[in-house]
């Protein structure tokens, strides 16, 4: 404002810099606001300025814009308690640690801007793909004024030098920058919380130039499907080989030598997210090796795994996985530990449990543990003695936990110099032997006996990090606000952490289709059937869904007899193997894609598009009507088949939605008998919230939880079709 205190990155960019009171203006705004009253910071400051004033050329370009603009202090506050309808609780967990953090909101897409005046007064709109962003933004990092990155960078050849025809990516641009090399001093990795904020800066610019380039070709390209196809993939192998074994849960210790040893001087790994990143990296790779390749739990089967930060700086890694021989209960104690070791005979994993693996303490010992909501510990902490390992009907086991009359161990922790006794109540469920070879805090539970495995394979897959925000003014002489607008009071947006700004870790993630699409698989299955020899034949019998047993999918976008598994006698040369198929689930409003689906998982060998419409040698117009030939729709045994295979991929709220389509579309002839079959997979979201409001794994469905479902349905069949449920008896 006029006759105001420049302040912030204005200091660099205010007009008359030869002036020797403009340099005693830019000190004292700068020292004033960071409190610095000593001559030798002042000096400091002094020299900063002098120097971005020889060497940055851009200074000798622009001058300041920002003065003309008003300028009030606000804060932006996170309401954890405030979530958005449908979306993970968890996802909107309030950070526990401070760190820098970046939040986007509304059209990711839009371009962020630089308002920049030249000194003809001009004024200038520098965007975040601009040669100079970075150097403008961050101008102590970069005090010549060096060029950053924009998106006409070519690649260079690595032999020859030469410049291809590729542009380089702002991902591959700010990898290239952020990486340690032998004898190079790089200055961005020394900048401490200003490392933080470029880092989550420029991951926000490349998750802009992702979303800038899906929104430009959506003519072009698919929809993608992210979280909700790998819950989909997980489900399938609940699917075909029922409930994994192990739910295991690994985060990054700060403390590993490879983290402490990379650091430099005066830092510790809240300044170098990069470190823990990358060191998190290859130990996630080492302990999915461990176990599936060593097999220290026994032969693997499948798995999945995902990797997130949920706002507590440290990566961590969400990992299921399905055993051949299946764990039984007597074995539980031998993998799974939930007790203090004797520290007389075995002190490196007494260190390593009392280190990484005691919750809170919370409750009464201490009430601002960041577990704690409406005075309740939300993960059941302190678990109560057990001196057996229980396992239950429902849910994890209750597993032995003795208390100190019994043989079990204790030991002392001091907790805001208090001195705390610590016992079994508080030991989180680990591997002795993972957590003796990865020295971090490594969750390991036996999860057979979980029967809503769903909700743990939509926890594994629930997404990026949100957060629900609303913007406060500081100012105590500011005039109120008016909050009566909740619309405008408080925003959404993806809530993305400097560390998880690190490592993208999967390569293709942003665009499910290439501008040219690829074959699809069931073009190719109707190639397949099509084929004169012995695999054709073979192929002619099989479903859609079954072809990944028999063939796999090449790299030339056909499909491949598999080399390996058991051969089949049917047809020498052709091996059967463990690969999974599957087909998305339809909305039964998407009419003929529900009944292409309903034909896909029935009929064998189809030979194209046209010859699925054939029943007994005759064309059928529609789907629906090649459904009706050979009696598929005669009955509700089509929903009695559909109703459990949508349990396993869809929510129950989805399900609920489904089975009012069906009632409101379909008629089925028996619907309180369809209700009676499903109900329970139609309300089981009610009872988990149930279980989570009380923490009891106990409760049980009841019948007011089955009204609550019936009136969503009945609500959801009067908007489809303004029909009670009455009319459906």
């Amino acid at each position: 404002m006029p006759n105001e205190p420049h302040k912030f990155l204005q200091n660099y960019f205010m007009g008359g810099e030869d002036s020797k009171s403009a340099l005693a203006n830019r000190v004292d705004a700068l020292c004033s606001y960071n409190n610095i009253n000593s001559p030798f910071a002042r000096r400091i400051v002094g020299d900063l300025d002098a120097l971005l004033n020889e060497h940055n050329g851009l200074l000798k370009l622009f001058k300041s814009h920002m003065h003309k603009l008003q300028s009030d202090n606000h804060a932006i506050v996170i309401n954890p308690d405030k979530t958005s309808a449908g979306e993970h609780i968890r996802r909107f967990n309030a950070p526990v640690v401070d760190d820098v953090a970046g939040i986007m909101v509304g059209d990711r897409t839009a371009t962020r801007e630089i308002v920049i005046r030249r000194r003809n007064n001009n004024i200038e709109f520098i965007a975040d793909t601009h040669r100079s962003y970075d150097a403008l933004q961050y101008p102590i990092m970069f005090w010549k004024g060096q060029d950053g990155y924009c998106i006409n960078i070519k690649q260079r050849d690595p032999v020859t030098g030469d410049e291809t025809n590729k542009n380089i990516s702002s991902k591959a641009y700010y990898a290239y920058r952020m990486m340690i090399r032998r004898g190079q001093d790089n200055v961005v990795l020394r900048c401490r919380e200003i490392c933080q904020q470029f880092m989550v800066d420029m991951y926000v610019k490349i998750e802009s130039e992702r979303l800038r380039y899906l929104r430009y070709n959506q003519q072009k390209l698919r929809s993608p499907r992210h979280m909700q196809k790998y819950s989909q993939d997980a489900l399938t192998y609940v699917r075909e080989y029922g409930r994994p074994c192990l739910f295991i849960t690994f985060t990054c210790n700060p403390k590993w030598l490879e983290i402490t040893s990379l650091l430099l001087p005066g830092q510790n790994a809240i300044h170098r997210h990069d470190i823990p990143a990358r060191v998190f990296k290859q130990k996630l790779k080492s302990l999915m090796s461990f176990i599936t390749k060593l097999h220290v739990f026994g032969p693997t089967r499948c798995w999945v795994y995902s990797v997130e930060w949920q706002k507590r700086g440290l990566p961590h890694a969400h990992i299921l996985v399905w055993l051949i021989d299946k764990i039984r209960p007597e074995e539980i104690d031998s993998i799974i530990s939930a007790e203090i070791p004797d520290m007389s005979t075995d002190t490196l994993l007494f260190d390593i449990v009392t280190t990484n693996m005691i919750h809170g303490p919370c409750g009464n010992l201490n009430s601002s543990s960041p577990c704690m909501a409406n005075g309740k510990c939300t993960k059941s902490f302190p678990i109560e003695f057990s001196n057996d390992t229980i396992t239950n009907v429902d849910g994890y086991p209750i597993y032995r936990r003795r208390n100190t009359d019994n043989g079990g161990q204790s030991f002392t922790k001091n907790i805001k110099n208090v001195d705390i006794d610590i016992d079994n109540h508080w030991v989180v469920p680990y591997s002795p032997l993972l957590s003796k070879t990865f020295n971090a805090h490594i969750n390991v539970e036996f999860c057979n006996s979980v029967k809503s495995i769903k909700y743990i394979c939509k926890y594994v897959n629930k997404g990026s990090d949100m957060a629900v925000f609303h913007i406060e003014n500081t100012n105590v002489n500011a005039p109120p606000v008016n909050n009566n607008n909740e619309i405008t009071l408080y925003q959404i947006g993806r809530y993305i952490s400097s560390n998880e700004a690190r490592v993208f870790f999967t390569t293709d993630t942003a665009i499910d289709r290439a501008i040219n699409p690829p074959k699809t698989t069931l073009t190719k299955f109707f190639e397949l059937c099509n084929r004169v020899d012995a695999f054709g034949t073979f192929a002619r019998t099989l479903l859609y869904s079954e072809v990944p047993h028999y063939f796999e999918w090449a790299q030339t976008k056909k499909w491949a007899p598999r080399k390996q598994g058991t051969p089949i006698d049917a047809c020498p040369g052709l091996f059967k193997s463990n690969p999974l198929g599957r087909v998305f689930t339809v909305n039964p409003r998407q009419t003929e894609c529900f009944y292409l689906r309903l034909l896909l998982v029935n009929v064998t060998g189809p030979l194209s598009f046209q010859d699925i419409h054939k029943v007994n040698g005759q064309q059928y117009p529609t789907y629906k009507d090649t459904c009706l030939a050979p009696g598929l729709l005669e009955d509700d045994n089509q929903w009695d088949c559909m109703l459990p295979e949508a349990a396993l991929n869809c929510t129950s709220i989805q399900i609920r939605l489904l089975f009012a389509i069906v009632l409101t579309t379909c008629f089925p002839a028996r619907a309180e008998i369809l209700w009676n079959n499903h109900k329970n997979t139609m309300t089981d979201d009610i009872l988990h919230r149930h279980r989570t409001r009380w923490n009891d794994l106990t409760i049980i469905f009841s019948d007011a939880m089955y009204n609550e479902a019936l009136i969503a349905i009945e609500d959801l069949c009067i908007a489809i079709a303004n029909l009670p449920l009455s009319h459906f008896v």
